[in-house]
C-alpha cells in the first residue's frame, strides 16, 4: 500500500534526541506511513543511533555528506527537506526534527481533519515547547496556542506543528521550480519564507489540541543563532556545539588550544556559542599555540602585552603593537591590568610598532579595536571606524553594555561610521 503520511525528520548532531523523535513516530496509532531522515552528516554518535531504527521498511536514511566549509552557503534544514519532498510519496505531508516528538495520536488526528475538510490543505496544532538547562533538565514550558485560521504563519506557526497535503506542494514546485527557499537568508526562519509559498495558495486551519512537543536547550539552533550578527567582529571568541575554542581574528578563525587560552588571559565567559554553519563560514587561520610565544606575528590582534623588564604596556592591533601611551589611555578605553600578557624584551622588539594609543579627547587620531562605545546608541571600533550596534547583538556578542566607554556626539562626527551589526530576521 502507497503510504498515506510521508515524515520529514531533519537531523545534526542530536544524539540525545534522536532516539526520541523516531520512536515517536513508530508510536504513532496510525501505521500507514513513510519516515526519511535526512541527515546532514551528523557525528559518529547520532548516525549510529539512527542506524538501530533502519530494519523497520517504512523508514528511509539519507546523509547529506556535506563539508562543514559548505554548510553555510545554504539554509541547510530546507535542502534537506527539498530532497525528502522529491521522493515521498504519502498524500499527505508533515515534518519533524531531532529535538521534537509527535504524540501518539498526531497523524490520525491530522488526516482526519484533511480528510473531512476537502477544502482545507493545511492544518496545525498545538505545541508544547519545554526549555532545558545544560543538563538537560526542564526548566520551564509553555504552550503555543493555535490563532485560528492563518493567512500570515510566519513566526506563529513552528513547522513540526503542521500537515499539509502532497497536491499543495506540487502547486508551490510548478510555481517557484521547488518547494521550500533554502537561501542563506532564512537560516533562522525558513518554515516562515516556506509558509509564505503555501498561503498563496491556501491559508492555515487550526488542530486546537496538542499534538507535538518541541526541546529546547542550550544547543538548540534558535538559541545558537538568535541576535547573532551576519558578521561577526574581529576579537570575538567563539564556538560551535563541540569544545574547541576560536577567536574571530582578521575575519579567519583561529582555533585555540586550552593551555594558550589561559595563558592569552581569556576568559570563559566571554565565549560566543554559535551554529556550526556560522563556524564554518570563516576559513580557518593560523593555529594558536605555544608557538606564538617563539613569533609574536602569530599573536591574535587584540591583546595587550608588555615585558616583564619594563612598565609599557601595548596593544597589538593590526599585528603591530600599539603602545598606550599613559595611564589615563589605559582607563579611558576600559583595558583591565588582569588581562596583560608578558612576552619577552626580545619578541616584543621583533613586533613592528604602530601609533600609540591617546587618551580619550577630540584630539585622538586612532581608536583601540573591540572596544565598545555609547552615547545614544551602542558602536564598536574596528579598523578606526564606529560601527553602529544593536544592544541585543552586543548582549549576545558579550561586550560590556552595562560598562561601555562613554562618548558625547562630537566624538562621533570626528571617525567615520562603519557597516553596522544588526540581526535580522527575514520575512
Amino acid at each position: 500500500m502507497a503510504p498515506i503520511v510521508s515524515a520529514i525528520l531533519t537531523s545534526y548532531n542530536k544524539s540525545h534526541t534522536i532516539g526520541q523523535a523516531i520512536e515517536s513516530v513508530l508510536a504513532q496509532t496510525m501505521g500507514n506511513w513513510e519516515l526519511f531522515i535526512m541527515d546532514d552528516n551528523s557525528n559518529e554518535e547520532t548516525v549510529g543511533i539512527i542506524k538501530r531504527y533502519l530494519n523497520d521498511p517504512r523508514i528511509y536514511y539519507f546523509n547529506s555528506n556535506i563539508q562543514d566549509s559548505e554548510r553555510y552557503k545554504k539554509t541547510r534544514y530546507a535542502t534537506l527537506i527539498n530532497g525528502a519532498l522529491l521522493k515521498a510519496k504519502g498524500k499527505y505531508i508533515t515534518y519533524l526534527t531531532d529535538d521534537n516528538i509527535f504524540l501518539s495520536e498526531r497523524f490520525r488526528v491530522m488526516v482526519d481533519v484533511l480528510k473531512q475538510n476537502r477544502q482545507v490543505e493545511i492544518v496545525y496544532s498545538q505545541q508544547i515547547v519545554r526549555f532545558l538547562d545544560e543538563n538537560g533538565k526542564m526548566q520551564y514550558e509553555i504552550t503555543r496556542n493555535t490563532k485560528g485560521i492563518l493567512n500570515k504563519p510566519a513566526g506563529l506557526v513552528d513547522h513540526c506543528s503542521i500537515m499539509h497535503t502532497r497536491e499543495i506542494a506540487d502547486k508551490i514546485f510548478r510555481k517557484h521550480g521547488g518547494y521550500w527557499d533554502d537561501d542563506p537568508a532564512y537560516w533562522f526562519n525558513g518554515d516562515a519564507a516556506f509558509w509564505n509559498r503555501l498561503t498563496k495558495f491556501n491559508s492555515f486551519y487550526p488542530i486546537p489540541k496538542t499534538l507535538d512537543i518541541a526541546f529546547k536547550g542550550p544547543e538548540s539552533f534558535q538559541k545558537l543563532y538568535a541576535h547573532l550578527p551576519n558578521s561577526i567582529p574581529n576579537g570575538t571568541l567563539v564556538k560551535g556545539p563541540s569544545s574547541e575554542i576560536y577567536i574571530i581574528d582578521n575575519q579567519e578563525r583561529r582555533k585555540i588550544s586550552p593551555e594558550i587560552f589561559e595563558k592569552l588571559k581569556y576568559d570563559h565567559n566571554q565565549v560566543v556559542k554559535i551554529p556550526d554553519p556560522f563556524l564554518f563560514k570563516y576559513k580557518e587561520g593560523i593555529f594558536i599555540d605555544d608557538q606564538i610565544f617563539l613569533n609574536l606575528t602569530l599573536l591574535p590582534n587584540q591583546r595587550l602585552i608588555k615585558s616583564p623588564e619594563h612598565p609599557a604596556v601595548y596593544y597589538i592591533q593590526n599585528n603591530k603593537k600599539h603602545l598606550i601611551k599613559n595611564e589615563k589611555a589605559f582607563r579611558d578605553f576600559k583595558f583591565q591590568w588582569n588581562q596583560i600578557v608578558i612576552v619577552s624584551d626580545q619578541l616584543l622588539a621583533e613586533l613592528p610598532d604602530g601609533l600609540p594609543i591617546e587618551a580619550l579627547s577630540n584630539e585622538i587620531t586612532i581608536l583601540p579595536d573591540g572596544v565598545l562605545f555609547h552615547d545614544e546608541f551602542y558602536y564598536i571600533s574596528l579598523n578606526n571606524h564606529l560601527h553602529p550596534i544593536e544592544e541585543r547583538v552586543a548582549v549576545k556578542l558579550n561586550l560590556p553594555v552595562t560598562n561601555p566607554v562613554r562618548i558625547g556626539s562630537s566624538f562621533l562626527t570626528k571617525f567615520k561610521q562603519g557597516e553596522p551589526f544588526n540581526w535580522k530576521i527575514v520575512f
